[in-house]
């Protein structure tokens, strides 16, 4: 269990929607071309500078790596930087777009942007950029003067540094000391002061930066709260309703969202500076300000909520419409994208924020969900302690009233009735105070308003299949759908992560709701194993595109698989399995292309197993199947080779073992004497003892230490196993 993995945002084009400069150069027919383009970015003709800036963008850009590196190798990195306090407006918009697009596709050049003087051009172009902006939402006379397309440029070129600055947070982490140092919070959370009179993709970028830049980050978490009004504006914008922020409820949806994004990654951090604060006085944090945290979580779980109301399938055919639709690719290259390529982008657009809402929801759930469950916890043991102390009064009381009374050979004939509603009283009471908590939980409102969205955004789609999301596709559009396909196969991994999460937070603090749940589980068992269907029967698309397309279903199918070994675990295997689902899941292993998904489908299939009784032919099944598969065809294969470059996934062998230990580990299992015994299990595993120990010495205790313990504590436990189940044999006997 943990929080979910970091995503970085996806670039836009043309996010304010500019226009190419006329004439800007596409490509270039000579290396001698380059120096003069770059010596047009010093012209004294502002003409000249535009187009120099808009050329270098285009080029930067294009598909040709040799022509980027010959403008990276002519010093383009710095003589963008310097334009970038140019007096003309259009020039220093095309430059910091080109530096944003150059570190947003190379690494590297992130890396070397990083190193120029980069950040005190942009810390001296802030206050610059901040009145202009001031003045466009006063309306003010020089801002009039400006005229619409004026304005524009202030917004765009807004966009791109914030955009830059972001890019550089995510891929050069040697930049975030300068960055913390430029005292960006007021200026970024100016943009959600005013959200209204922006427009909503700039409002989207600053959101991005600030999100990205309070990622573990304490020196700007501390900034942010420091500012004087940074947390309440961003809780006021969390929330408020869609149509205070923007006209678009899916745009004001996401500046909410990202609002309460940075709010937390504050929280933490605020908590322990309200400690620190309450310990100097030696009180307790203020009800009144713990509450505020409080309530921000629930409000930020709400714009989660709604905001993963949506439905990917429907997504799913728009997307295929569009690309059937595209036309096809002009002979010169127009630097606009089609009518139905911007809506494709858009809509990828949105599936990354609903990506990140499900990441948001996921450490929500992560960092709040176990709290909530081990107060749950003290609720429920609280009231079976009361219950039982209860009917042990009662108990006292009774013998003391036979001792005084040798005569009365039976209570009276309405104690036992009435003994057993006051037990089953105090049972109900319990189950409802429990229940009672749950529900004003953060884990409550997870399960109620979340969880139902999770299973619908794990359901692959017709555009998470290659076949179905590239039929009728003119060439051009193909590879722009293998990425829309790419985008919905990781909805679909993300939104499975994060039912994983909650599963995980359930099993370690809460594992007794599942049984006053089965209803629950059995509804998501279902979810699980129709994934998992669709996954392994679609169709398979053409041969050019096999692997990207195997790719894709397993990223998607390891999570479920994950997932339904965590829930048969919960349960200890009472899922609603049936014999067709354990075949599938033996499937799964036989054909994972990983160790991860093999011992997945192993956990899965050994949790099952432990069901009992009559379950006897199903843990037939699997017992056979984890004994001859999982561990000793691999096994076969390491001792029978007399190199030492066979290879042999440790992972699936040990987790057999464990699970195998724990199925069998009583006799007095109905399944014990009809498979352990009747399969000569304990003479199979008498015989594969020298191999496991041989697996063994194969991990490197100086690379691998914590497999390496894993495996040796394996070795003693099949010993100890075989022992054990030697002398329980004998003893029965």
């Amino acid at each position: 269990m943990g929080r979910a993995q970091k995503r970085t945002f996806k670039a836009r084009a043309n996010p304010l929607g500019t226009a190419a400069v006329p004439g800007a150069a596409t490509a270039v027919q000579s290396k001698e071309e380059v120096p003069v383009l770059l010596k047009k970015l010093s012209s004294s003709d502002a003409n000249d500078r535009v187009w120099a800036a808009a050329s270098a963008s285009n080029l930067l850009m294009s598909e040709d790596d040799s022509v980027r590196r010959m403008l990276l190798s002519n010093g383009v990195i710095a003589a963008l930087v310097e334009r970038l306090s140019d007096s003309v407006p259009d020039v220093v918009v095309q430059a910091s777009g080109a530096l944003h697009a150059l570190v947003a596709m190379d690494h590297g050049a992130a890396v070397e942007v990083s190193r120029r003087n980069v950040f005190a051009a942009v810390q001296a172009l802030i206050p610059r950029l901040a009145a202009s902006i001031d003045g466009i939402i006063r309306n003010s006379e020089e801002s009039q003067q400006l005229g619409a397309s004026g304005r524009k440029l202030v917004m765009l070129t807004a966009d791109n540094i914030m955009s830059l600055l972001r890019v550089l947070c995510e891929t050069v982490p040697a930049s975030l000391n300068q960055i913390n140092d430029m005292a960006l919070a007021p200026f970024i959370v100016s943009f959600f002061k005013v959200a209204a009179k922006m427009p909503p993709s700039l409002v989207h970028t600053a959101g991005q930066l600030l999100h990205t830049l309070t990622d573990e980050n304490t020196t700007a978490k501390r900034a942010l709260l420091n500012h004087s009004d940074a947390v309440s504006v961003l809780f006021s914008v969390v929330q408020a309703q869609n149509e205070d922020i923007c006209v678009s409820a899916d745009d004001a949806a996401i500046v909410r969202m990202l609002a309460g994004a940075v709010l937390m990654n504050l929280k933490d951090a605020a908590i322990k500076q309200l400690e620190a604060t309450a310990s100097q006085s030696g009180a307790d944090i203020a009800p009144e300000d713990a509450r505020l945290w409080d309530d921000a979580t629930r409000a930020v779980l709400r714009v989660v909520s709604s905001f993963i109301a949506f439905d990917p399938h429907e997504a799913a055919s728009q997307a295929l419409q569009l690309a059937k639709t595209v036309p096809e690719a002009p002979v010169i290259a127009s630097p606009e994208p089609s009518r139905q390529e911007a809506e494709l982008d858009r809509l990828r657009y949105r599936i990354d924020y609903v990506q990140l809402a499900l990441e948001l929801a996921a450490n929500i759930f992560t960092d709040e969900g176990t709290n909530d469950a081990d107060a749950e916890v003290e609720v429920e043991a609280g009231a079976q302690e009361s219950a039982s102390d209860d009917e042990e009064d009662e108990k006292d009381e009774e013998d003391e009233d036979m001792a005084d009374d040798a005569s009365v050979h039976s209570p009276p004939a309405d104690f036992d009735e009435a003994d057993m509603n006051d037990v089953l009283g105090d049972e109900a009471a319990a189950k409802r105070e429990a229940e009672d908590a749950v529900q004003q939980s953060i884990l409550g409102m997870f399960i109620e308003t979340i969880v139902p969205h999770l299973l619908r955004l794990a359901e692959p789609t017709t555009a998470t299949f290659l076949a179905s999301a590239t039929a009728g596709c003119v060439p051009n559009v193909a590879s722009r759908m293998v990425l829309v396909a790419e985008d919905f196969a990781a909805l679909n991994e993300r939104a499975l992560g994060c039912f994983n999460n909650f599963l995980l937070v359930i099993e370690e603090s809460l594992r007794p709701w599942f049984r006053m749940h089965s209803d629950n589980v059995a509804q998501w068992w279902a979810c699980l194993v129709a994934v998992a269907e669709r996954l392994l029967a679609a169709d398979s698309p053409s041969a050019d595109l096999a692997n990207t397309d195997q790719q894709l279903r397993f990223a998607v199918l390891d999570p479920t698989i994950g997932c339904m070994w965590t829930l048969a675990r919960c349960v200890e295997g009472s899922v609603p399995v049936t014999p067709e689902q354990i075949e599938g899941l033996i499937h799964v292993y036989i054909q994972a292309p990983s160790s991860a998904l093999r011992v997945k489908a192993v956990g899965a299939l050994g949790n099952i197993a432990r069901r009992h009784p009559g379950h006897i032919e199903a843990n037939r099944r699997i017992g056979c199947f984890l004994l001859d598969q999982a561990i000793a065809t691999p096994l076969q294969a390491l001792t029978q080779s007399s190199t030492a470059s066979v290879r042999v996934a440790v992972e699936p062998i040990v987790e057999a073992l464990d699970l195998l230990f724990d199925i069998y580990g009583d006799m007095e299992f109905d399944y014990d004497e009809p498979v352990f015994v009747r399969e000569n299990m304990l003479a199979r595993l008498r015989q594969l003892y020298i191999p496991v120990r041989k697996l063994a010495k194969t991990v490197d205790r100086r690379k691998h230490r914590s497999l390496r313990d894993r495996c040796d504590l394996a070795v003693q436990n099949l010993r100890a196993f075989i022992d054990y189940k030697a002398s329980e044999r004998k003893a029965a006997r």
